[in-house]
């Protein structure tokens, strides 16, 4: 109904890149290349500015990019009304979430879902919690799922948990017979940080200056995914919200430790979505019934790091 060559000009603009945008849309790269190319001889300017290292949009593509977008959304909503006059759920819900929930709790909801709502598909990002507000702000994502911190005031929460930060070592670990510790015994180790996230990483830092105390960073990286077998291993303390060590707490692998007298405790993780967009009916549901599960996921990870 919509020309392809909207969601390509989009992806594009997205990526910073043909080939990129290629691989995304399942397309070759030249047919992308030859709308890309159609559509600025259509409007007579150049949309892109090419570099070396991509394409970067020009003033012209940041307007045809607003109507890109303001038009693929509202070709998703009309589907979502169809959908609802034969009584079922449909269309595309972009989500952006912090990397920690894409452990398990993305991935299970997901399935859940889809089997009470199988003409609901998904399209899943993971970032940094300023990210996500941005995505959400320039209309690039329908949910954030992210710290309930600073929030924008164009932002509306739609649900919330307490996901406090606490300290994760191994059950092996010198520290992990102990209730809580202060950030004070854990510069006594080896900290494994991760980068990109400067709600934890500023806040640490500003507590251990706080007690003349700098920790020793064995390993700082962007994945969380390369930390939690060195977490396992014993190799020193993480900083994590317990939300991507789930089955690691069940099976007593690993240990989640409070960080007294720390305002590190009083985190939030939210559902969050733009009061300046308007919601499909889908992205409706999703966003409540995700809302449920969080809480129910949540119970389960305070249940096992209080007792």
């Amino acid at each position: 109904m919509h020309a392809s060559i909207l969601k390509y000009f989009a992806e594009v603009a997205r990526s910073g890149s043909i080939r990129k945008a290629s691989e995304e849309l399942h397309v070759a790269t030249s047919a992308v290349s030859r709308q890309i190319k159609k559509l600025e001889d259509e409007l007579g300017t150049p949309l892109f500015e090419r570099f070396s290292d991509g394409l970067r949009l020009t003033s012209a593509g940041e307007i045809v990019l607003r109507h890109a977008k303001e038009t693929l959304h509202e070709y998703e909503i009309m589907k979502s009304n169809l959908g609802d006059l034969h009584g079922k759920n449909t269309g595309r819900v972009h989500i952006a979430a912090l990397d920690s929930l894409a452990i398990q709790f993305l991935p299970e909801f997901v399935s859940g879902f889809h089997k009470k709502h199988p003409a609901v598909d998904f399209r899943i990002r993971t970032d940094n919690y300023n990210n996500i507000f941005r995505f959400l702000a320039e209309g690039d994502v329908d949910i954030g799922v992210t710290f309930d911190l600073a929030r924008p005031h164009d932002m509306k929460l739609i649900h919330g948990v307490r996901m406090p930060l606490m300290a994760i070592v191994a059950k092996t670990h010198p520290l992990a017979r102990q209730k809580s510790v202060t950030l004070q015994e854990c510069a006594q180790f080896n900290m494994l940080l991760q980068l990109d996230n400067e709600v934890m990483s500023s806040m640490i830092a500003v507590e251990l200056g706080a007690l003349n105390r700098v920790g020793r960073t064995l390993v700082a990286t962007n994945n969380q995914m390369m930390l939690k077998p060195m977490i396992l291993a014993g190799e020193g303390v993480a900083f994590f919200t317990p939300l991507g060590l789930l089955r690691e707490l069940e099976a007593g692998d690993a240990v989640a430790l409070s960080i007294a007298g720390s305002k590190l405790q009083d985190l939030e993780v939210g559902i969050v979505v733009s009061r300046r967009r308007q919601l499909t009916h889908a992205t409706q549901v999703v966003a409540q019934s995700m809302g449920e599960e969080l809480s129910k996921f949540a119970g389960k990870i305070n249940t096992l790091v209080s007792r």
